[in-house]
């Protein structure tokens, strides 16, 4: 349905920062949400990969093996950064009675702390910390075993494991390159590209 969507029109028209285009549509390939992050690096995955993608709104997972993702092993879980935000703000209310800006919060959770008073900060990590282990809890209900499995965190939300969350370092990577996901369609798309003009020859 959502490659439908995207094929309802073959061509559109748009101007953009002063310049027309005129863009024809010819197909379109769907994929896992954060796939594309790690698509130029699959060849050298081995054993078993989870990928975890921890978006505003929702965390989507899919297992790899050995390099094949397993379309049968994917999840998509509504426990994003915006849900722990809301957490924060329920304790940060139930034990002063204040509220503290949403800014602040997101802050302490990119980067594990903030200038507010220590009493403060301390809830807000606290809870953080909790949100944090929720995460690893529904991955261990998805058949996640840190013993087995190699784990590979991106997205916003990626930065509440990194400064919160209790993990192997060893079995735990974080893609924290900005622009992973934009080079992986890309090489994606030149991969398919050739493959079609090979088989055209």
């Amino acid at each position: 349905r959502f490659r439908a969507y995207l094929l309802r029109k073959d061509k559109v028209t748009f101007t953009y920062n002063g310049t027309k285009f005129n863009i024809e549509i010819v197909g379109a390939d769907i994929y896992p949400q954060g796939f594309a992050a790690v698509a130029p690096k699959l060849k050298s995955f081995k054993g078993t990969n989870l990928l975890v993608d921890i978006g505003n709104g929702t965390l989507s997972a899919m297992y790899i093996n050995n390099g094949k993702p397993q379309d049968d092993k994917k999840f998509t879980e509504k426990f994003g950064t915006y849900q722990c935000v809301m957490a924060v703000r329920e304790a940060i209310n139930a034990k002063f009675g204040i509220t503290v800006e949403d800014s602040t919060i997101e802050e302490v959770i990119r980067t594990g702390t903030a200038d507010i008073a220590d009493r403060y900060l301390q809830v807000i990590r606290d809870a953080a910390s909790k949100y944090t282990e929720g995460i690893f809890r529904r991955l261990r209900e998805h058949e996640y075993n840190p013993m087995t499995v190699k784990l590979w965190f991106m997205g916003g939300g990626a930065c509440l494991v990194k400064n919160f969350g209790t993990y192997d370092r060893e079995s735990v990577i974080f893609v924290d390159d900005l622009h992973a996901s934009a080079e992986g369609y890309e090489y994606m798309t030149l991969g398919m590209l050739w493959s079609r003009e090979r088989a055209n020859r």
